[in-house]
């Protein structure tokens, strides 16, 4: 689809000689569809032409050593604007063999004040390419049982929240070279949403994206730990058998199983749904219900959005208090008496905590409304009636249906 000949107009030999060169990157318009694509929205026999990839188009040149020419022979690859094989800064992962293959561009995208909000890479070949960046920030790290990692070797990184309007600087990497240019989002022009309802959005999300990290933290120790004790485990098997204490092994299984206990406090790990009864009110699924109602909309947080975070966070809160007391003590004593059997540190590891603290009386509230089946709990208009149980973030009203402009159809791809 020649959507875009803009570099047309100013290619030269001199701009493809160079190693990398980006073209000037057209204005970016940010939109919602309200129909995403498939065969359950509304039909299999419906027709889907083959539109652009949505996002920032950026058009690069690049001239180096080794890379393949267009059309030559390569590893099977999604078509253009599907996840990451087809350039799109974000999407869905194909095959990791695919992607591990060929030679790829980084490309990372800057807000105004020079931090790296997105990093993503694509393949390449000899010449001009295009790739689309999604108008979002990078990803939330999440509790993962090696997935995620493995994703991120082979060049996946899921895509974050939707980025504000604004100007973004651009850089395509390449090897030792690199260049850099940017690009302006601009909003959809169907919804009137202020400025400062849309910093309250994304601070919101962002926030809800900090409590996510911690989890995450709180998951790898719990696994690498639980790892370093089973290391100790096996070295007792062996001394055990040898006529050696069984003591310690016992210390070892129980320290395994309190952790295990724990970690299905933080989240359901995979494989869990057949072995236990799954948590519905864990850390993670309370997160994702309050990221998922926050970014449904650019609209400010609404009253019932920040409970939601404030119910999380205080789960979270109990959570981390029973994670640093049962490190702080039982994995501390268990490595002291385990470290000449090895594998285990004995030191008092560091504390982990929430980004911020709710006010004691809002954490109670959430914390009862959650655990206490059949009640009310507390409503959030009587949480936000106190002066006092003001909400992390700035309040903004609420838009009424009469507000609600109407969403874009999909066009279709």
């Amino acid at each position: 689809i020649l959507d875009d000949i803009s570099p047309l107009r100013t290619i030269s030999a001199a701009t493809m000689a160079e190693p990398v060169h980006l073209f000037e990157i057209p204005d970016a318009i940010q939109y919602r569809s309200s129909q995403s694509s498939g065969e359950g929205s509304p039909g299999h026999n419906e027709f889907r032409g083959e539109n652009r990839p949505s996002g920032a188009r950026i058009t690069f040149s690049l001239n180096a050593e080794g890379l393949p020419r267009p059309g030559e022979t390569q590893p099977q690859q999604a078509a253009p604007g599907q996840g990451f094989q087809g350039g799109f800064g974000g999407g869905q992962p194909g095959s990791a063999g695919q992607r591990r293959r060929g030679p790829q561009v980084t490309v990372e995208i800057s807000d105004a004040d020079g931090g790296v909000i997105r990093t993503f890479r694509s393949p390449v070949t000899l010449g001009v390419n295009r790739i689309a960046w999604n108008l979002r920030r990078d990803g939330f790290r999440r509790p993962s049982a090696g997935q995620q990692q493995q994703q991120q070797q082979f060049g996946f990184q899921p895509s974050g929240p939707d980025v504000l309007p604004g100007t973004y600087g651009v850089k395509v990497k390449y090897g030792d070279h690199e260049a850099t240019g940017s690009v302006n989002v601009l909003a959809d022009p169907r919804y009137d949403i202020p400025m400062t309802d849309r910093e309250a959005k994304l601070a919101a999300v962002m926030y809800a994206g900090s409590l996510q990290e911690v989890v995450a933290d709180a998951v790898e120790r719990i696994r690498s730990t639980r790892t370093e004790v089973e290391t100790v485990l096996t070295k007792l098997r062996g001394e055990r058998q040898a006529g050696g204490p069984s003591e310690l092994a016992q210390a070892g299984r129980q320290l395994n199983t309190a952790l295990t206990d724990l970690e299905n406090k933080f989240w359901s790990p995979p494989g869990s749904g057949g072995q236990r009864v799954v948590r519905t009110d864990n850390v993670v699924r309370l997160i994702g219900r309050a990221s998922g109602s926050l970014g449904s909309t650019w609209d400010a947080p609404t009253q019932a959005q920040h409970y939601r975070l404030q119910q999380a966070e205080a789960i979270l809160q109990e959570s981390l208090e029973e994670f640093n007391r049962l490190f702080a003590e039982d994995v501390v004593q268990f490595g002291r008496r385990g470290s000449p059997a090895g594998g285990l540190a004995s030191d008092t590891p560091p504390t982990l905590g929430p980004p911020a603290r709710l006010p004691d009386r809002l954490a109670s509230c959430a914390k009862a409304s959650l655990r206490t089946a059949g009640s009310r709990g507390c409503r959030p208009s009587e949480v936000w009636s106190a002066p006092a149980a003001q909400p992390p973030f700035p309040q903004s009203r609420r838009a009424t249906r009469s507000e609600t402009t109407p969403r874009r159809p999909d066009a279709g791809g």
